[in-house]
């Protein structure tokens, strides 16, 4: 079964935290770390995000070109329940092409803007290979910690680029979530490491 090239994107405290206590979309990374991102996401097809992700932020990361919008974007893919969202939130108005992948028990919203929806297969293995059959290679994973816990417990994140920001901040946020009973193994190796002028450290590792 194929399946895309899945790489983890993500920014995190000293502590493991992805976003503040009080959630929300404040930024846990520096401008420097959007550039960082912004590198990260030049070379692949597709990212994809929880619902709560889009909850929190309502809205996505746009890529960019000598500080301006790019015209070329990697479709934008959302995993989950769909009914809570909002036409009117910003992201069903950036210029980007969106994708939904949807519970096969839980009713669409028809109001959105979505290109393309796809059931879920039962597990994330079946699901990708769908995504692959639609031509997706690359897949940047950006988030949140119930989508990341998904994929890392079936073994599918192939790298991984974190940034590492000089905060500790506790809260309950962090990328593999703590009530998590399943058995994780997978060992890294570093190819690269960067040290931005913020103190932050920017990581690329690769699987073993």
């Amino acid at each position: 079964m194929k399946k895309p090239i899945i790489t983890l994107v993500i920014a995190s405290s000293l502590d493991g935290r992805i976003a503040f206590p009080e959630g929300g979309d404040k930024p846990l990374g520096s401008s420097t770390d959007k550039k960082m991102l912004n590198k990260s996401l030049k070379n692949i097809d597709a990212t994809i995000f929880g619902s709560g992700t889009l909850k929190a932020h309502r809205s996505t990361f746009l890529l960019k070109d000598k500080d301006q919008i790019s015209n070329i974007q990697p479709i934008s893919i959302v995993a989950g329940n769909s009914n809570n969202f909002s036409s009117v939130w910003p992201y069903f108005q950036q210029p980007i092409r969106k994708w939904h992948i949807n519970s096969s028990n839980i009713k669409k919203n028809n109001n959105l803007n979505f290109e393309k929806e796809f059931l879920y297969q039962g597990s994330w293995g079946k699901t990708l290979n769908l995504l692959c059959k639609e031509g997706i290679q690359n897949i940047a994973l950006l988030g949140g910690g119930k989508l990341i816990n998904s994929f890392a417990k079936e073994d599918l994140i192939d790298e991984i680029k974190i940034t590492i920001t000089p905060k500790i901040i506790g809260g309950d946020f962090i990328w593999i979530p703590v009530y998590t009973q399943d058995k994780i193994q997978s060992n890294w190796i570093i190819k690269s490491i960067n040290k931005l002028e913020t103190d932050e450290l920017f990581i690329h590792y690769i699987k073993y």
